[in-house]
């Protein structure tokens, strides 16, 4: 993983430094390729005893097999580096185009690969976060309807972890509905066989290292060395949990599947990773998602002015006669007691079935922490994870937890996480179900159960369909991107499927309309007293959400405390952690 490489190269080592995101040199690379020719890049992942050459050769192998099986119009490729995949694909009758943040590079493959009417290739200087822009640009979203996208062998591992998400996003976007996307990455299984049969034989190109946690980290297969290169090596099972937390499902594949899946999956296959993925339409495009809306700046600074840097739940306002000092409160002290009293209210539930006794917690969406730090304080707490898709909502959560020693935060789906089977006493949630959709609530609840003991529980509040809605219901849930909401009934149905059982709903909704009524006016107290610094077209979206909100939120929503316990296991509790997929007899 290079700090600057937005297009980063194909090669095992990356391109010099380019501007980060930020507009900001984080390391001048340059000196790395001062004395060294674009060959010698080449040469030291392409020849025959590199570890890494079976990849290279079975890359280019299941990029002609999906070309001669499908209609696709163009194969670009991202971070084309040297041209030792997209170069060597002569066969294919289909054009290609590689592009590459490095200027060096695009001309070694300019001059290298020579383009033919039987065999058209084509090269050129792009950033791989403007790759939709660039492709407009260009033209070629006129020209061509089917592309395959390929970034293979690591290249966006080498990018900088803030970019990556993006770059997976533009491939998708540019692929559209009929293309399809396939990245590779080096085999985390195989890291100690890179580190000793590829780093370390090629310290003048990547830099040298010792074998110590200075410089290499076994346990979590990532090297830097004393130049500043860096590399991250995952496995297949941390690339599924990737995916599921940009709320893209695939499947895991049979280790060393020869075959490449129509479906979207994950396959290990030697020293490789491989990743193949839909396109998307660009309204389709998952920066509507939840993750983005609360990854834009503008929402972190609606939420931590009004909220607060601790929760960002519902409150209890029909719990405000127990402390007589809100009277005279300003709105946003309501608004963060009203969360207190329910937090309060909450962990009440929970000693109701756990006592006094310290729990193994896995809180299933937990945005700034504030819930699990409260759990904590009150040693409640035996150890705790929690987990978010957004990546601002975790870094804030790790860094006001850090003198929290039993929490961990990652960025990951509640749908699929790292946690360990029945490693966890009791599941927690806030709000955060309703943004994957009824349809995902299967996935939701098996999740909770694979991580649940025997007994466990799962705990929660959510925001669901009341069963006798108006249609106007529909302006708020898709305001939100969903089909329609989920029903307490249908979360008991679901439920009970997987084998959950002593199922209850404490209703609190009348508190809905009154806490977004309570927000917007809060709101647009600040902005008239210039007390937030948000966009005014931001701000504007915003009080068209909240107004929906409270004015339908009495007919159409109910909001309350579900519970269920984890009982006998159905056949529908679990799904295997590998899919073996049947091959296809050859026709």
């Amino acid at each position: 993983m290079a700090p600057n490489t937005a297009a980063a190269s194909t090669t095992a080592c990356p391109p010099p430094a380019q501007s980060h995101p930020s507009g900001s040199l984080e390391h001048d690379e340059t000196q790395l390729w001062k004395d060294l020719s674009v060959d010698s890049w080449k040469n030291s992942v392409m020849n025959k005893d590199s570890v890494f050459y079976d990849l290279y050769i079975d890359t280019r192998r299941r990029i002609i097999e999906a070309c001669a099986k499908h209609s696709y119009d163009v194969v670009v490729e991202v971070g084309c580096g040297t041209g030792e995949v997209i170069g060597h694909l002569d066969e294919l009758k289909t054009p290609r185009i590689g592009v590459d943040i490095n200027p060096d590079f695009v001309t070694h493959c300019t001059e290298a690969y020579k383009s033919s009417k039987t065999s058209p290739i084509e090269f050129h200087v792009a950033d791989a976060m403007k790759l939709d822009e660039w492709w407009a640009f260009m033209g070629y979203d006129k020209k061509y309807k089917a592309p395959l996208m390929v970034c293979p062998n690591n290249t966006i591992m080498i990018m900088p972890e803030e970019i990556r998400d993006t770059v997976i996003e533009k491939m998708r976007v540019v692929a559209g509905i009929e293309g399809r996307i396939v990245i590779t990455y080096w085999n985390g299984r195989m890291f100690a066989h890179g580190v000793m049969g590829y780093y370390r034989k090629n310290s003048d190109l990547c830099g040298t290292f010792d074998l110590t946690q200075d410089h290499v980290d076994w346990e979590a297969k990532k090297i830097e060395t004393r130049s500043s290169y860096k590399s991250e090596w995952p496995t297949a099972d941390d690339v599924c949990r990737w995916m599921a937390s940009l709320l893209i499902p695939v499947e895991l594949a049979e280790p060393e599947q020869l075959d490449t899946l129509e479906v979207d999956h994950v396959a290990e296959v030697g020293m490789g990773v491989y990743l193949w993925l839909k396109g998307i339409s660009p309204q389709d495009s998952s920066m509507g998602s939840a993750r983005d809306y609360y990854d834009d700046k503008d929402s972190q600074t609606f939420y931590r002015t009004i909220w607060g840097e601790n929760n960002t739940h519902i409150g209890r306002y029909d719990l405000f006669a127990k402390d007589p000092t809100l009277a005279n409160a300003d709105l946003c002290t309501k608004i963060r007691r009203a969360q207190e009293l329910q937090e309060e209210a909450f962990m009440e539930t929970i000693k109701g079935h756990y006592g006094e006794a310290k729990v193994r917690c896995l809180d299933m969406g937990c945005g700034y922490g504030g819930l699990l730090r409260n759990m904590d304080k009150k040693k409640m707490i035996w150890s705790a994870v929690g987990v978010d898709i957004s990546g601002e909502m975790v870094d804030a959560a790790a860094r006001l937890s850090k003198d929290n020693k039993n929490l961990t935060f990652y960025r990951e789906s509640y749908m699929n996480t790292s946690v360990a089977d029945e490693g966890m006493d009791l599941c927690i949630s806030t709000e955060a179900f309703l943004h994957v959709g009824p349809g995902n609530h299967e996935a939701v609840l098996r999740e909770a159960w694979r991580v649940l003991r025997p007994g466990g529980r799962l705990i929660f509040t959510d925001i669901v369909g009341h069963p006798s809605a108006p249609p106007e219901a529909k302006a708020l849930y898709e305001r939100i991107g969903l089909q329609s909401f989920q029903t307490v009934e249908g979360y008991f149905e679901v439920a009970e499927m997987l084998g959950f059982g002593e199922l209850t709903f404490e209703e609190h909704s009348p508190n809905v309309s009154i806490h977004y009524g309570t927000v917007l006016e809060a709101l647009e107290e600040l902005w008239d007293k210039k007390g937030i610094n948000i966009k005014e077209s931001s701000k504007d979206r915003m009080v068209d959400g909240l107004t929906k909100w409270r004015d339908l939120a009495d007919s159409c929503l109910q909001w309350g405390i579900i519970s269920m316990r984890k009982l006998e296991e159905t056949s529908l509790s679990r799904t295997p952690s590998v899919t073996v997929f049947e091959r296809s007899p050859s026709t």
